[in-house]
């Protein structure tokens, strides 16, 4: 099988099998009823998807006969797409004219008729052109995006498309596919008639790299570091998870202690993000000689003139000098430069932050898909870069009236309204931008080139691994970016601690399922009771109430023991290392250890107790900020309080879901529940930490228990310059 083309079964995939497994239920169900409601009658006479593009031959029958002979899945008896298409449903269908596919045929396959593509060519074009909005409805072109983001909903080949609006107002798919003819209605989705086949990249993301003509020096180094090679893409691994958990794919689990069914994980891609520096941002920033290239013979002629420069550069902005000669080796300076542009796990730009429930944001009406037109204040992520030499890089998407187009930033470090009474908005983002600090650099949603004359050509940023974004200004781990990094208190999303999340769009999507043992490469040495699941908000239709950060979280149950590896530390320092807990009375004792070593077995304290709320020891040791009367010095005093026990109450910048962003989580506890507690902040260690040794956490069941609950949301590494500041850590 070719190795480089996309064969997944992907998550709508599964969903429209259990589409049509519902309507040959229904249908043997109903068959046998004497009377026919006439709302049922009135949605069998609108034509389905199937039957429109059955009415206009002329148009569409090239992809129908595709339609009829592509199978949905890897199994031998799967069903084809044109039943599927046939079945309830809402699926988005960007129908290529018959003419869309002669020129597909004809110039990009160099084929003379359909019965000459191979398998994999069919199932290219026909998973590429169905999106599956599951629950939701089909996309109607007001539902578009139009400034060349992705679509919430990915293909059923698991390819996030991109929409644009050009000046004119026409909106085009992946670039180049014109929608013609939008919004035709069926009774199981939506037609958009396209006149360009979606045919996304099989090629992997250092291979699209090297496809942009402002790209070449960055592809080069891909290619003379060997990390091209380490970034290949890996469908065979991924089609194998899938053969080898066919079983149980599809099967929902109910785990005691907790309600509601887990589906199994039905996939496990391999995907990364990369960020590119265009061949003019490292001249103007760093001096790099300009490449000059050879098209004929596909090089560039000056390549040993700019490697040697960008060695130079590299050496003498990090103090690196190791393995000079060798650029292959890891532990030499361009090398390290290249790691760390690359984050293990890809997602689109917009997935890379997590808008939920941060400070006055409101999800909007439906809370399956928030809304992102509307961003009051700055949100962040952090992600640990690849390498030996792994180091943190921080994601923010600026929120507020002065960044109508809410841009998204590299490594900015931010000055807030963070009194205790303050907004949260966004005063000033230092240090300024300068060209070797790393710091404030910008990310372009997509890659565009305009030449002398003024016309733009734009290259695919869309790989079948992953996805590549261009940079304004040279991204480098200097001393001063992990100064300014290890300067500020790190708040990291579990779901960020682990590449499959990111690669699977499971924030994205908050799907609910549970995870087979070794699914995580960062968590190791489960026991056979540990049994890992995941939650969102999304799946309960919002669920006012929940407390936790940025709408999801992790559920280990069982008698549980497990080995996560920790993100790295920016800087040298003494660390407080916290994480967020929302305990009830269903949880359990945890005994937490941590350690540099793969299996740690240093305590850190006595067990944890996620069954009780630091009020079953003192009634006056959690009080709502509301009954102090808001006053800081007194509200301050209980702070200290709890932080002398160990706990902190939950940041302002996060609130309860169902509240359009104004009851933060630091302050909401309902008085009447003895069940729920409030979210809260654990101390689970304070102690130096060095940014080049990795650090394992263990966390193991102190009781006996099948029904035991362990609760895993985020966590902080909060340098001793935040808490032990004179003025004290903001509440935020």
């Amino acid at each position: 099988m070719d190795t480089h083309t996309l064969s997944h079964t992907s998550r709508g995939t599964f969903k429209l099998l259990a589409a049509l497994l519902m309507l040959t239920a229904t249908t043997f169900l109903t068959g046998c009823k004497e009377n026919i409601s006439e709302d049922d009658y009135a949605v069998a006479k609108k034509q389905n998807v199937i039957q429109y593009l059955e009415s206009q031959p002329e148009e569409y029958s090239m992809i129908l006969k595709l339609f009829s002979e592509v199978k949905l899945g890897l199994s031998d008896n799967a069903s084809t797409i044109e039943s599927v298409l046939k079945a309830r449903g809402n699926y988005t269908v960007f129908a290529p004219t018959n003419e869309a596919m002669q020129t597909l045929l004809h110039d990009e396959l160099g084929k003379q008729s359909i019965d000459e593509m191979t398998d994999l060519q069919k199932r290219m074009v026909v998973y590429n052109c169905i999106i599956d909005n599951g629950t939701e409805s089909a996309y109607e072109l007001s539902d578009f995006p139009s400034d060349g983001t992705t679509f919430n909903y990915a293909t059923i080949d698991d390819r996030r498309l991109t929409s644009q609006q050009d000046k004119d107002g026409e909106y085009y798919v992946n670039l180049t596919s014109h929608v013609i003819s939008p919004n035709h209605e069926a009774s199981n989705g939506i037609v958009h008639a396209v006149d360009h086949v979606i045919y996304p990249s099989s090629q992997s993301v250092p291979e699209i790299i090297a496809q942009a003509d402002n790209m070449r020096i960055m592809a080069q180094l891909f290619k003379e570091t060997g990390w091209k090679d380490s970034l290949r893409t890996r469908t065979t691994e991924e089609d194998a998870y899938v053969r080898d958990n066919q079983s149980n794919i599809g099967v929902k689990t109910v785990y005691p202690g907790i309600s509601g069914n887990f589906a199994y994980m039905p996939k496990r891609r391999i995907r990364y993000t990369v960020f590119v520096e265009p061949d003019e941002v490292l001249h103007r920033d760093w001096g790099i000689p300009m490449p000059q290239y050879d098209a004929q013979n596909e090089t560039i002629t000056n390549w040993a003139e700019i490697r040697e420069a960008l060695l130079s550069k590299c050496e003498q902005v990090t103090g690196i000098t190791d393995h000079h000669d060798d650029i292959t080796n890891t532990d030499n300076a361009l090398n390290r430069f290249l790691a760390y542009h690359i984050i293990n796990g890809g997602a689109p730009l917009n997935g890379l932050v997590a808008h939920y429930n941060e400070y006055r944001y409101n999800v909007g009406n439906n809370p399956a898909v928030p809304q992102t037109r509307n961003l009051p204040i700055n949100v962040w992520d952090y992600y640990t870069t690849m390498g030996p030499h792994r180091a943190l890089l921080k994601v923010t998407q600026v929120g507020g009236e002065q960044h109508p187009d809410y841009p998204f930033y590299i490594n900015r470090i931010s000055q807030y309204d963070n009194s205790f009474r303050g907004t949260y908005d966004e005063i000033s983002a230092l240090p300024d931008n300068t060209p070797t600090n790393g710091l404030n650099i910008r990310i372009s949603e997509s890659n565009e080139l305009t030449a002398e004359d003024g016309t733009k050509e734009s290259f695919s940023t869309n790989a079948l691994n992953g996805y590549y974004y261009p940079i304004d200004h040279v991204l480098v781990n200097s001393p001063e970016t992990q100064a300014a990094l290890g300067g500020e208190r790190i708040r990291i999303d579990f779901t960020t601690m682990h590449p499959e999340f990111l690669s699977n769009d499971l924030r994205i999507t908050g799907e609910q399922v549970h995870f087979p043992k070794g699914y995580f490469q960062n968590i190791s040495h489960e026991s056979s009771n540990t049994a890992i699941t995941y939650l969102h908000s999304k799946t309960y239709g919002g669920a006012p109430g929940w407390k936790d950060g940025q709408g999801d979280e992790i559920l280990v149950t069982g008698t549980y023991d497990f080995v996560m590896k920790m993100p790295p530390v920016p800087a040298d320092g003494t660390y407080e290392i916290r994480m967020g807990v929302a305990n009830n009375r269903a949880r359990s004792m945890v005994q937490i250890y941590f350690d540099d070593k793969p299996f740690p077995s240093t305590p850190t304290s006595l067990p944890i107790d996620q069954r009780e709320f630091v009020r079953d020891w003192d009634p006056n040791l959690w009080v709502k900020d509301e009954k102090n009367n808001y006053d800081e010095a007194t509200c301050r005093e209980g702070d200290r309080a709890l932080h002398n026990l160990g706990y902190m109450k939950g940041p302002k910048y996060y609130c309860v879901n169902g509240t359009e962003g104004k009851t933060t989580v630091r302050d909401y506890f309902d008085e009447s529940q003895n069940y729920f507690f409030p979210n809260m902040r654990y101390i689970i260690t304070r102690q130096f930490l060095q940014k080049d040794k990795t650090y394992y956490m263990r966390f193991k069941c102190a009781v006996e228990s099948s029904t035991s609950q362990f609760f895993l949301d985020y966590f902080e590494y909060c340098p001793a310059s935040v808490y032990g500041s004179v003025t004290g850590e903001d509440v935020w």
